[in-house]
């Protein structure tokens, strides 16, 4: 079983805050939210199929090999109840990422193939403000999904990897509060506590260039 530390993410998130209350204040968040990952053996996998290709296909060319995972970004929504000088936040965010390979096989036959990454998650967060500062720090519940494309259906997506599990992440604060909207950045790390198996599309990718593939097995 191949796992994954799809995390560790070096990530930031910049989020306008609706004002619903203005006592304790009750806020809509809406955010555009980024992450940098290492995500060491899933893009060992890619990169592995990446050589492999070469090898196998010696005659044939790689003209655009599979990019590895570094990035994902998406949309980030929530509700923030704050309360003087504490913060209770609730949030969702769906980050992804996507990739082409285009190549031509010994026999002269075009080899294409796409693939698509999301991470969701559900977190829920503590937090304390110090004027425009402040920090934070939150517990979640992320899904990773791997989907590949369908050959003959350009809208439809098949899934590969679906794996969830806990995750943890600290946070610092920049806010810029106004009358009704206001504006914050939080870049923030994330750590995994469970890795994420993704064995499945290592098996889905490489057995492409290898009918007797199976894809490894090892320990978290």
């Amino acid at each position: 079983m191949q796992c994954c530390k799809i995390g560790s993410f070096l990530s930031f998130l910049v989020a306008f805050l609706v004002t619903i209350t203005a006592s304790a204040q009750l806020n809509i968040k809406v955010g555009y939210t980024g992450g940098f990952t290492k995500a060491p053996v899933l893009n060992s996998i890619v990169s592995n199929f990446n050589q492999k290709f070469t090898q196998v296909n010696p005659e044939g060319k790689l003209d655009d090999g599979l990019d590895e995972v570094r990035s994902l970004h998406g949309l980030e929504i929530g509700l923030r109840y704050r309360l003087n000088r504490v913060g209770f936040e609730l949030s969702w965010h769906n980050m992804s990422d996507k990739s082409d390979v285009f190549g031509v096989t010994n026999d002269k036959v075009n080899f294409q193939d796409k693939w698509f990454t999301s991470l969701t998650e559900y977190s829920l967060g503590i937090e304390n403000y110090f004027g425009h500062f402040g920090y934070g720090a939150a517990f979640g519940y992320r899904t990773v999904r791997i989907k590949t494309d369908i050959a003959g259906i350009t809208k439809k997506k098949r899934l590969v990897t679906d794996e969830s599990g806990l995750a943890s992440k600290v946070y610092l604060i920049f806010q810029f509060p106004g009358d009704k909207v206001g504006i914050a950045f939080k870049p923030y790390v994330q750590i995994p506590i469970k890795n994420l198996d993704v064995s499945d599309f290592d098996q889905e990718l490489n057995v492409q260039l290898d009918n007797s593939y199976i894809a490894q097995v090892s320990a978290k």
